[in-house]
């Protein structure tokens, strides 16, 4: 049975109260207690210093509180009633339980409601402080995972825009599909993981102390798997925007690395191993960072299809030489100029000699699905990039693509 002191008395919040502090709510009954915490964590917290349980559930219920110090035992309403309806307000606020009188009810209460700590008074200034930095610590982890959600849930939602809006290829179709597949895996892995740490809440809301170690490993689970959700949806973005994207400095080493994540989504993959093996750094090229991306999709979709669902792709990036006899040239490509070379090498069936020098005319295909516009696009997009393509293939042991673009930077070294 709760009991209502009337008047309530204000809280007193430390001076001057600094929005860039975390905020720890200290309530407690007697002056000493709070004397003594509020000096201890005077520097590091905003402290707030209430006299009774009904004040600090006043100030909680409208100002943010990140850590909560309670006394068990209080005039107008115990410390574990206080933790209650502190996790009511708000679960992620941390509470520490302080207690001159400990009983096993109490602790077994504290532990159900979601205590982080019970320690008993008088305090060790060194342990609490330990304590407290342990639960702020936690707090930081919880803010950061649901800041990461709310980020997934924004990409989520751009990444259905996009797909309702921009997908402008068959290309792009396909990636769509590959890519929601791609996010199943870490996302069942999330779902399991909060199976697992709804049970591991049931056994510390028993009592069972043990579980609270295995909480955060679920956290911290949880929390790796919603990047890798990030990060997919990213990739995707980059690739999937609107094509009217100006021709910029860039850096290649980290669009091959996302052509590469792409092509794994890809449906045409089958069990072909996709892999980026880029040594330098930074490759940079004046270009439009969708339309190059297109270019080696485009690449390695036609090297996916030429493997039917067995064998390698690798892409390298790195400084080169230019070729002696390229198949395409752009009409102000310069061989003299520094240039970088893009590869896709694959183990497919090759192309035969006589295909080579029509490979890039519109509508020309050997596929009996294909529209022959894939490898002409590459063409087109290579020529306003004033590069070359060099071609190496033998029938049965694959084909390597060279894509040689100028460069418009020092290359940083690996």
């Amino acid at each position: 049975m709760l009991t209502t002191l009337e008047p309530v008395a204000k809280p007193t919040p430390a001076i001057p109260f600094d929005p860039r502090k975390p905020v720890l709510l200290i309530v407690d009954d007697e002056a000493g207690p709070r004397t003594s915490l509020r000096f201890v964590f005077k520097d590091q917290y905003n402290c707030v210093t209430t006299t009774g349980g009904l004040e600090g559930l006043e100030y909680a219920r409208s100002n943010p509180v990140d850590i909560a110090i309670l006394d068990v035992r209080m005039p107008d309403m115990s410390g574990v009633e206080v933790l209650r309806e502190l996790k009511a307000l708000n679960p992620d606020i941390e509470c520490v339980l302080l207690t001159g009188y400990e009983t096993l009810e109490s602790a077994r209460a504290a532990l159900h409601y979601g205590a982080a700590e019970y320690l008993n008074k008088p305090f060790d200034v060194f342990n609490i402080r330990e304590v407290v930095e342990r639960c702020l610590e936690r707090r930081k982890q919880k803010q950061r995972a649901a800041e990461n959600l709310r980020s997934l849930q924004d990409l989520n939602r751009n990444l259905t825009r996009v797909v309702a809006d921009q997908l402008r290829t068959n290309t792009a179709s396909a990636l769509s599909a590959g890519v929601v597949h791609e996010l199943n895996n870490p996302l069942c892995i999330i779902a399991g993981y909060i199976q697992l740490l709804d049970h591991d809440l049931t056994q510390l809301g028993q009592g069972d102390a043990n579980a609270a170690p295995s909480i955060q490993n679920r956290l911290t689970t949880i929390q790796r798997e919603i990047q890798r959700c990030k990060e997919i949806a990213e990739r995707f973005l980059r690739f999937a925007r609107a094509p009217q994207t100006p021709a910029n400095a860039i850096n290649v080493t980290p669009l091959v690395e996302d052509t590469a994540l792409l092509l794994r989504a890809h449906p045409t993959r089958g069990q072909c191993r996709v892999s980026a093996k880029t040594s330098v750094p930074v490759l940079t090229v004046k270009a439009s960072p969708v339309e190059l991306m297109q270019v080696l999709i485009n690449v390695g979709v036609n090297a996916l299809q030429a493997m039917t669902g067995q064998g390698e792709i690798v892409f390298t990036a790195d400084c080169a030489a230019a070729p002696a006899n390229p198949i395409f040239r752009a009409p102000a490509y310069d061989p003299q100029q520094p240039l970088i070379c893009i590869s896709t090498s694959d183990t497919g069936c090759g192309i035969p000699a006589e295909n080579i020098a029509k490979i890039f005319t519109p509508h020309f295909t050997t596929k009996a699905t294909g529209t022959g516009l894939g490898l002409t696009v590459v063409a087109d997009l290579v020529g306003k990039l004033n590069g070359a393509i060099e071609i190496i293939s033998a029938v049965g042991n694959g084909t390597t693509f060279n894509i040689y673009l100028p460069l418009a930077g020092e290359p940083s070294p690996s």
